[in-house]
């Protein structure tokens, strides 16, 4: 694990097979997050989720490839774009994030988000994208963001958390206790009553070690 940062990951399905795909990957002291959500019963979702986690995956483990530089990161995911239509492999949301040594960046399409809560506020990276736009369509437009070291708790996350639950709630939980308990709570917080949920969820978060933060 990266020294500078501690993170968990929670998800669960709707239904037989979720349709979203996570991965958290590291590079020395780069880590970077991956959420796809195919979402909404699309045709192929679920591979297509998978096959844009898995561009990031083989981007991470490229020692040549600059992930700490927006471009490349978009010039990737305009070439997956193009691939998952011309395979008609389906369509799928995302979000990336990359927390480097001099900041982070990231870039979503779709209505899969990316926060960064602190103790008072929350920044919502990903506030003006499109949310009907999918990668595999060549009609997405991917929404960039760069910002100083994180001072704060990063949560990404796939529509399913944000649409069933309210804003400080999200953020009051994701602020409170360790990472792994957090990522729990978020995830319970969306269950119905009945054990089941609307929605595919799946949650990362991450918190830098030397970040204070007040018990559950």
């Amino acid at each position: 694990m990266v020294s500078r940062y501690t993170y968990a990951r929670a998800s669960a399905a709707s239904g037989v097979r979720s349709q979203d795909s996570v991965g958290v990957y590291e590079r020395g002291d780069v880590l970077v997050v991956v959420v796809a959500d195919g979402g909404g019963g699309m045709r192929r979702g679920d591979a297509a989720s998978r096959s844009v986690v898995a561009v990031v995956e083989s981007a991470v483990a490229d020692a040549q490839f600059a992930l700490e530089d927006v471009r490349p990161w978009v010039d990737l995911f305009l070439a997956t774009d193009a691939g998952l239509v011309a395979n008609r492999a389906g369509e799928t949301t995302g979000a990336v994030v990359v927390l480097g040594r001099r900041g982070f960046l990231g870039f979503s399409i779709g209505n899969s988000e990316a926060w960064v809560v602190t103790s008072t506020a929350v920044d919502d990276l990903t506030v003006g994208q499109h949310t009907r736009e999918r990668l595999g369509n060549r009609r997405g437009t991917l929404v960039s963001f760069e910002r100083p070291p994180l001072a704060g708790v990063l949560l990404v996350a796939t529509d399913g958390l944000f649409k069933h639950a309210a804003a400080p709630v999200i953020a009051g939980i994701a602020r409170s206790g360790s990472v792994a308990q957090a990522a729990d709570g978020l995830l319970e917080l969306v269950r119905l009553r009945s054990g089941k949920l609307a929605d595919d969820v799946t949650i990362v978060l991450v918190r830098p070690d030397d970040l204070q933060v007040r018990p559950s």
